[in-house]
C-alpha cells in the first residue's frame, strides 16, 4: 500500500511540474511577446548572413562546373520561404498588434514569434553543416576521343565492325589496333568508343595516352581520376595499384590505352583484367604489331592500312572543294594526293593548306615540296612523313 501511495505521489508531482512548466511557457508568450518578436528579427538577420554565405559558395561551385547538392538547394528554398513568412508576419500582424493591449493578440504574437524563431535557428544551424555545396559531375560514359572529320571509309569499316564484335566477346579481354603513324588509329578508336557508349556496352570509358616516353605514375593518376578514385599522399605504390585494381572491378569499364610504343607494365599500375573483371576490357593502339602481340598480350589485333586511291582523293576533294577537280587543277591534285601516300593526317593537313588557294602555282609549289620530302627512317612512321 505504501508503494502504491509513493507511486501516486511521484506521478502527481510530475504532473504538477509539467503543468506549471506549460503554464509558465504560455504566460511567457504573453509577457515576452515583444521580446520574442525582437529575437525573431535578430535570428532572421543571422539566417540572412548564412544564406548569403552559402550563396557565395554555390556561385563558386557553379563557376567550377559543379552540380549543387540537392540538400543545399532544398535548404535555399526553405530559407527563402521562411524569410518571406517572417517578413509578412512582422508587417501584417506584428506592427499592428504590438501597439494594442489585447491580451489574446499579444499571446498569439508571442507564441508564433517564438515558434518561428526556433525554425529560423534550425535553418541557420543547418547551414553550418554544409562543408561542401556541390560536386563535379563525371562526363557521361567517361572520357572520349574527338572524331571530328572522321570518314566511314570501306577500308576502316571492316576494322570498326571487327573491334565492335570483339568488344562484345567475353572471351577477349584485350584488343589491339595497330598501324603506322598518321593512319588515324586514334580517331578510329574514338569512333568505336562512341558507338560502344551508344550501345551501352560499358558503364564507363576511360582514355589515356602513353606516347614514346610515358610517365607511368601520371598515367596511373589520370586513370584513377577518371574513375573518381582518390589517392592519398601517404599511399604507397603498392596500395595505389591495389586500390585501382579493386576500383576496376566495380564497373564494366573500357580502358583505352593509346599510342603505346614499347612494353608497359599495366599490372604494376593496378590494371589487371582477370576472371573477376566484370566484363571490363582493354583497347590498345600502337604503331607496332609486335608490341601489342608479344608485349601487351592482345588477344585480337586489327591492322590499319593506308587509304585506297579512291578514298584518298575523296577526302582531299571534300576538304579543298570541287574546284580541285576542274581541268586546270585535276592533274596537279592527283599528284599531290599521290604524294600524301594514303595517310589521312597528311591528306588533311595538305588539303586544309590548299583549300583557299586557287592559284595553280601555289599548288605546284606545294607538290614540289612534297616530292622533296626526304624519307625519314623513324620506327613506325611512313617513310615520307614524320
Amino acid at each position: 500500500m505504501e508503494v502504491v501511495t509513493e507511486t501516486v505521489k511521484v506521478l502527481v508531482e510530475k504532473t504538477v511540474d509539467y503543468t506549471i512548466a506549460a503554464v509558465g511557457r504560455q504566460m511567457g508568450y504573453l509577457i515576452h511577446y515583444k521580446k520574442n518578436v525582437d529575437n525573431l528579427n535578430n535570428k532572421v538577420v543571422n539566417l540572412k548572413d548564412a544564406r548569403d554565405s552559402v550563396q557565395r559558395k554555390v556561385q563558386a561551385a557553379n563557376y567550377n562546373v559543379e552540380e549543387i547538392e540537392a540538400n543545399v538547394q532544398r535548404w535555399q528554398t526553405r530559407v527563402q520561404g521562411i524569410i518571406a513568412e517572417v517578413q509578412e508576419f512582422v508587417e501584417r500582424e506584428g506592427q499592428a498588434k504590438l501597439k494594442c493591449f489585447n491580451l489574446k493578440a499579444r499571446y498569439q504574437i508571442g507564441k508564433k514569434a517564438h515558434k518561428m524563431g526556433l525554425d529560423v535557428k534550425e535553418l541557420k544551424d543547418e547551414a553550418d553543416t554544409f562543408h561542401t555545396v556541390g560536386h563535379r559531375v563525371p562526363i557521361e560514359g567517361g572520357t572520349t576521343i574527338s572524331t571530328k572529320g572522321y570518314e566511314d571509309f570501306e577500308s576502316r569499316k571492316s576494322i570498326f565492325d571487327g573491334v565492335m564484335k570483339a568488344l562484345k566477346d567475353d572471351n577477349i579481354p584485350a584488343i589491339g589496333v595497330c598501324g603506322m603513324g598518321g593512319l588515324g588509329k586514334t580517331m578510329l578508336v574514338g569512333k568505336i568508343a562512341t558507338q560502344a557508349m551508344e550501345d551501352k556496352l560499358f558503364e564507363r570509358i576511360v582514355t589515356v595516352v602513353v606516347s614514346q616516353t610515358p610517365n607511368m605514375k601520371q598515367i596511373q593518376k589520370d586513370i584513377a581520376k577518371e574513375l573518381e578514385l582518390n589517392f592519398e599522399d601517404e599511399d604507397t605504390d603498392f596500395k595505389k595499384s591495389h586500390l585501382l585494381r579493386e576500383r576496376l572491378k566495380k564497373e564494366k569499364i573500357l580502358l583505352i590505352v593509346d599510342d603505346i610504343w614499347n612494353k608497359i607494365d599495366l599490372d604494376a599500375l593496378g590494371i589487371s583484367l582477370g576472371e573477376d573483371r566484370k566484363g571490363s576490357k582493354l583497347l590498345l593502339t600502337s604503331r607496332f604489331r609486335d608490341v601489342l602481340e608479344k608485349d601487351m598480350d592482345a588477344e585480337k589485333i586489327f591492322q590499319v592500312e593506308v587509304l585506297s586511291n579512291k578514298e584518298a582523293k575523296f577526302l582531299f576533294v571534300k576538304i579543298v572543294g570541287d574546284f580541285a577537280e576542274t581541268l586546270n587543277f585535276q592533274s596537279t591534285m592527283v599528284e599531290v594526293v599521290k604524294e600524301c601516300a594514303g595517310l589521312p593526317i597528311a591528306i588533311t593537313t595538305v588539303a586544309n593548306t590548299l583549300k583557299k588557294q586557287k592559284n595553280l602555282d601555289v599548288w605546284k609549289d606545294a607538290l614540289q615540296q612534297l616530292k622533296r620530302a626526304n624519307p625519314t627512317q623513324i620506327k613506325g612512321m611512313h617513310e615520307k612523313f614524320i
